[in-house]
């Protein structure tokens, strides 16, 4: 059921709850994991896995075919409950360049990546 957008607080979207089962994807060729989705909204997701270990980068199938699937970010853990953003490839990559390219910066002058 979806909440009345007064009733929000902090949060931009409406979330819908769902209480349906989906499958965590921890890596491209690791096996899926039941977890269940128990409510989503346009930029996130809550899911609850249990005490399972959740990637801070992983896939989210809403359905066991994988017809729909969206990549999340972790951004919270509490018990058994965790919550994610929704993020796009090229939002992914864009950030892992930004993150590389400030290593490299923070790096002493001199100093040869990979050698230490």
């Amino acid at each position: 059921m979806a909440r009345h957008r007064k009733d929000l607080g902090a949060r931009r979207h409406v979330r819908v709850d769902l209480y349906r089962p989906g499958f965590l994807i921890p890596a491209p060729d690791a096996p899926w994991i039941e977890c269940t989705i128990v409510d989503v909204s346009d930029d996130g997701v809550s899911l609850d896995v249990g005490a399972l270990p959740v990637p801070k980068v992983f896939g989210l199938s809403f359905t066991t075919g994988g017809e729909v699937i969206r990549i999340c970010i972790l951004t919270w853990r509490n018990g058994e409950r965790v919550g994610a953003r929704f993020v796009r490839v090229g939002d992914l990559r864009r950030k892992r360049q930004r993150e590389a390219a400030r290593k490299a910066a923070e790096r002493p002058a001199g100093r040869a990546a990979g050698r230490g």
